[in-house]
């Protein structure tokens, strides 16, 4: 069947086709096993495809996935150096096919084990009552789908995490903040996670920087008569994110709540005098965070 025009999964694989033998030949070339070198490859190829048209849009692909390869492989990461060329012969008889499929069994093993170490810390005292019970009726790794960002920004509503490229089911989040294409977050525990682009979920040991206060946020006039700030979040790029709800007034509570006679938007100011329209959140009916 012709492949469809600008189709993500026919870049990637042709990509894989293409860079498989150099990858893993560069990392043999360090004096890693061939299967681990293999596996390391998989492994890192795999983190990237749901997000694949997004990586090559806006990154050096070569340079991405060879620094986390060597990563994957215990090597050192080297970032800025893109993946070598001519190290490797393509072998017929050695596809990386076989590879991805253990390296879907490693993956799911790690989400499993990160949602494991995560609820530890949720369960300590209902371990020590009924461990067994919890062991047996331990939660599955947070459900995750591929759906496009209607905002610029990260943002939290009715247990979802909504990343530019997916949806991340995770209840009980008390804050969150952006960090590069991830979000690092507390949870209700008060144990830290990081949420990677694809959805994987990664504990913490310590609380991130990022989640220090961000300073105050520049004065903002909202634009309608009744519209009311809410939440403010600085962009990437420089400049802030209003969150605002007309169906409410100052000094009520902090989660916006949709009402019939009013809305929430998003309003964003690359500047402190520079506005773009507001943008109406119309992708759910429950409260809206920005942190």
């Amino acid at each position: 069947m012709a492949r469809r025009p600008h189709d993500p999964d026919g870049d990637f694989a042709g990509y894989l086709a293409v860079r498989w033998p150099d990858l893993v030949g560069g990392l043999e070339a360090e004096g890693i096993d061939p299967d681990a070198a293999r596996l390391a490859v998989a492994v890192t190829m795999l983190g990237h495809r749901r997000g694949w048209s997004r990586l090559v849009r806006e990154q050096q692909v070569d340079v991405v996935l060879w620094s986390e390869a060597r990563e994957r492989a215990g090597l050192v990461a080297r970032p800025g150096e893109a993946a070598p060329h001519g190290v490797g012969v393509p072998d017929p008889a050695d596809p990386p096919e076989p590879w991805l499929e253990r390296a879907r069994e490693v993956r799911a093993g790690e989400r499993r084990r990160t949602v494991r170490r995560t609820m530890v810390g949720l369960a300590v005292v209902a371990v020590l009552a009924a461990g067994w019970t919890w062991w047996a009726t331990r939660p599955e790794v947070a459900p995750v789908r591929e759906e496009a960002n209607p905002l610029p920004v990260a943002w939290y509503s009715g247990g979802e995490l909504h990343l530019a490229d997916v949806v991340v089911g995770l209840p009980d989040v008390d804050e969150f903040v952006a960090d590069g294409a991830d979000v690092v977050a507390r949870l209700g525990s008060g144990d830290y996670v990081r949420v990677r682009a694809d959805g994987d979920v990664e504990p913490l040991d310590a609380a991130p920087a990022q989640l220090a206060d961000t300073g105050p946020a520049p004065a903002y006039l909202p634009p309608g008569r009744y519209d009311t700030r809410v939440q403010s979040v600085p962009l990437p790029g420089g400049g802030w994110a209003h969150l605002i709800d007309s169906s409410r007034r100052s000094g009520a509570q902090d989660a916006v709540r949709r009402s019939e006679s009013g809305r929430r938007a998003l309003v964003v100011c690359p500047t402190e005098s520079t506005c773009q329209p507001p943008i109406t959140i119309t992708a759910t009916d429950g409260s809206v965070r920005l942190r």
